[in-house]
């Protein structure tokens, strides 16, 4: 049984959506958010949230 990777290794797509973005690669991430169900971007979209917030408290807790 083969596994598709992505074009950066990974079977995720929202992996992929995050890898392609931070290669500048804005065409194949746009294309993996339109194949992904309605739900699934939003679920994506909470968990960039989470991690946004993270970030943000970890910023803080630096300063």
């Amino acid at each position: 049984m083969s596994v598709y990777l992505g074009r950066y290794g990974t079977t995720f797509p929202e992996s992929e959506v995050l890898l392609a973005i931070g290669n500048g690669d804005v065409d194949h991430a746009c294309a993996l958010l339109a194949r992904m169900m309605p739900e699934e971007r939003r679920a994506l979209e909470h968990q960039c949230e989470k991690v946004i917030n993270l970030i943000e408290a970890m910023r803080e807790d630096e300063e």
